[in-house]
């Protein structure tokens, strides 16, 4: 896979749950959303985009707790019982939960495996049963949930169809790591993927750099050009390591473009999306103009022998589109108007997906962001129409499938984020 927009054929999602509702006012902002999401709806809104890849472009669609479940029947209890552990330390559970929690690897069944998935990804609200600690410190949970997993993309960053399994720079998120790590080595479903684990073992690793590599701040054009965005979600100590990965594997000249975003930015792909080989949308006070919220470019070459170029380019899209041998074409994310630009930015506007080449899954809300692809030859359809067959994708060169966006942007994703792909075609 190198490639942004080539024709999907195998993803892994997280189709939101129960965890969802576990979601308190209080500690909504500590999860990084916008506001606490209603489960059916968020559940409806991302089973449409599910059914939009599996039933209309028939690709694969691999449900995380399904991963999940066909890892922990395949381990032995030892590895159960590690993983389990490594929750539990995680988490600071005290001595009664932990003890309830290792109590999942006890028996064996499906019925306990299942158990086991959805404890782990639900969590478990404290009610009448707190214990006087829980209760002395308003504790929520005996085991907090996990509702960011909808956000999958963030789980692994995907270079030269290489995973890069690492830590998320949000402590509330890295059990999510864990998982993942826990799912790679012991799912068959995932046996034929190479991946390399930037985590470590020791879990009270707040105080030394996070080797944090978000799939939101990778963008990879073409196999030999990839951008990465240096956030508050990946940092640099992980960015140069990928360059030291790269620079070990590059076997013909390849480019790496590091963008610097700015604090209140924290994906690159908020700013930039790939629509097909020549045409991106961006986020136009990010790319374009001097200001506060602008990015800064490094552009490196990496060349056979070891030879390796760096220069400070004054913009991104200008080297970029040299980059690929094209001039790229940008669509303005919110259009001309800059509070639109801004307001659509926030709903997720800018973290379109692309299916294939020119087939693109955004959200409905981006109205004048939808009107901007319009202008430029893509056909508007509505998820339902597709879905009934009254619209057909496929009759188009280029369209744009509209999906309900309005819970899952409360969680701060579009399209984009709530997919993981694995294996897509090259360009």
């Amino acid at each position: 896979m190198g490639s942004e927009t080539g024709l999907l054929h195998k993803v892994v999602v997280h189709t939101p749950g129960r965890e969802i509702s576990h979601v308190s006012p209080a500690n909504q902002r500590e999860y990084g959303f916008n506001d606490i999401l209603y489960e059916r709806y968020a559940t409806r809104e991302h089973d449409t985009l599910v059914a939009l890849l599996r039933d209309v472009f028939h690709v694969e669609v691999l449900q995380f707790r399904d991963l999940l479940s066909d890892a922990l029947t395949r381990a032995n209890s030892m590895d159960r019982l590690r993983l389990l552990q490594s929750v539990g330390q995680m988490e600071g559970l005290e001595p009664r939960e932990l003890d309830r929690l290792l109590a999942l690897n006890e028996s064996n069944g499906n019925g306990v495996v299942q158990a086991a998935t959805s404890r782990l990804i639900h969590g478990e609200p404290v009610r009448s049963d707190a214990s006087v600690s829980e209760f002395l410190n308003h504790n929520l949970y005996h085991l907090p949930p996990l509702p960011n997993l909808m956000l999958v993309r963030d789980l692994a960053a995907v270079v030269h169809g290489h995973l890069f399994v690492t830590w998320n720079a949000v402590p509330v998120r890295r059990r999510e790591n864990l998982l993942w790590r826990f799912m790679l080595q012991y799912s068959e479903m995932l046996a034929e993927f190479s991946w390399s684990n930037w985590l470590v073992d020791d879990l009270e690793m707040p105080n030394v750099p996070l080797l944090s590599l978000d799939g939101g701040n990778i963008v990879q054009p073409a196999p030999n050009v990839i951008v990465v965005g240096q956030s508050s979600r990946t940092g640099a100590e992980a960015i140069g390591k990928l360059t030291g990965w790269l620079e070990e594997h590059a076997h013909s000249e390849t480019h790496l473009f590091i963008v610097d975003l700015p604090r209140q930015i924290e994906h690159l792909d908020t700013v930039l999306t790939m629509l097909s080989h020549d045409e991106c949308l961006v986020f136009p006070p990010s790319l374009f103009g001097n200001g506060p919220e602008s990015v800064n470019v490094l552009h490196v070459i990496f060349r056979p022998g070891g030879e390796m170029v760096s220069t400070r380019p004054p913009e991104l899209l200008g080297p970029l589109g040299e980059a690929l041998g094209v001039r790229l074409q940008p669509v303005s994310c919110g259009g001309d108007n800059p509070l639109e630009q801004r307001r659509e930015q926030w709903w997720g506007g800018a973290c379109v997906l692309a299916v294939a080449p020119g087939k693109l899954i955004a959200f409905r809300s981006a109205q004048r962001t939808l009107a901007e692809l319009e202008a430029r030859g893509y056909a508007r359809l509505e998820s339902e129409a597709v879905l009934s067959g009254e619209s057909d994708p496929h009759a188009h060169e280029k369209c744009v499938i509209l999906v309900r966006g309005s819970e899952l942007s409360r969680a701060r994703g579009g399209p984009r984020s709530y997919v993981l792909p694995m294996v897509r075609d090259s360009i």
